[in-house]
């Protein structure tokens, strides 16, 4: 049959063998773009009727009723929750459910608040995962906050009785004060534990502070505190009441002429960019004697390179 059609159409048209095959070809091309329009209208319709059974239906109309209970249940026991006031400073874990508080978050408020630090404002509640605004404000009404301030206690008031009890009474706050008392220490040479002592550094935030002192080498300026991570202005203000650092400063360096670029982007304040022009400028015009070499590559920013000088060598 395919043969008698060649034969045909090669009488008919006059066409070559190659020219037939090319002719058939583009009827059944022709063929096919024509009918496109149908295929896909009848694909898209199968797709889109959507697919249901009777017990599909029956289940789905299920779920749904019993999610509009739930709802209603929730909202039901929203509306009959009672409160009772707390200090979120003293209450207990087992006062703060008592409160109306789940049992969970009376366990976050507490852990907070001991290994934080007390709560200063009903705003810092929010802090606490789990609880959010809507919960907040429930509550709000009922929030009470004793502000604890942690200093050593005031002189007991001197009575005028006798002699000894006079010496005793004198001596009693001096001991005292002692156990309140810390010295201003070295940044660069204290430990956790030193840092520790000030409130409202912990465990984290002093391995934070030793490790970044480590990564850059020791701290030159008390502002250095800012780049650590996390760091409060609140603790921030405490450590620069107990810190100071050394008028000889004892900082690892960068020994600019020797280390190539992937041993100077290991300092934080170095990217790629900045030791690579550091190295291809050494490599142009030679070793660098000063701070005054690294400044006349003006691609460097001013501020960069005086914030970068104290830990670069030139030997």
């Amino acid at each position: 049959m395919k043969q008698k059609i060649r034969i045909w159409l090669r009488n008919f048209f006059g066409f070559s063998r190659t020219e037939t095959n090319g002719f058939i070809i583009l009827l059944l091309l022709m063929a096919l773009i024509l009918s496109m329009p149908f295929i896909s209208k009848s694909i898209y319709s199968y797709y889109k009727k959507p697919v249901q059974s009777k017990a599909h239906r029956l289940n789905l109309n299920s779920l749904l009723s019993e999610l509009k209970d739930n709802i209603e249940t929730h909202n039901e026991k929203s509306e009959e929750r009672e409160y009772n006031y707390f200090d979120l400073n003293k209450s207990t874990s087992a006062e703060l459910v008592n409160s109306g508080f789940p049992q969970y978050l009376a366990k976050r408020i507490v852990k907070y608040r001991n290994k934080v630090n007390p709560f200063e404002s009903k705003d810092e509640l929010l802090k606490i995962y789990g609880i959010d605004s809507a919960f907040y404000q429930e509550i709000y009404p009922y929030i009470k906050i004793t502000i604890l301030n942690i200093q050593p206690d005031p002189q007991p008031v001197k009575k005028e009785t006798s002699t000894t009890n006079k010496i005793k009474e004198e001596k009693y706050p001096e001991k005292e004060a002692k156990k309140f008392e810390l010295s201003a220490f070295d940044l660069n040479k204290a430990d956790s534990t030193q840092l520790q002592k000030i409130y409202g550094i912990g465990p984290a935030y002093s391995k934070r502070i030793l490790k970044y002192r480590n990564y850059l080498g020791g701290f030159h300026s008390l502002n250095q505190l800012n780049e650590v991570y996390g760091l409060k202005k609140e603790n921030l203000d405490s450590l620069k009441n107990y810190v100071f650092l050394a008028n000889e400063l004892n900082l690892r360096k960068l020994k600019v002429n020797k280390l190539n670029a992937d041993s100077l982007v290991q300092h934080p304040y170095i990217s790629y960019k900045e030791a690579n022009l550091i190295v291809n400028y050494r490599n142009q015009h030679g070793n660098y004697s000063s701070m005054d070499d690294i400044l006349a590559i003006k691609i460097l920013d001013s501020i960069w390179v005086k914030k970068t000088a104290p830990y670069l060598s030139f030997d």
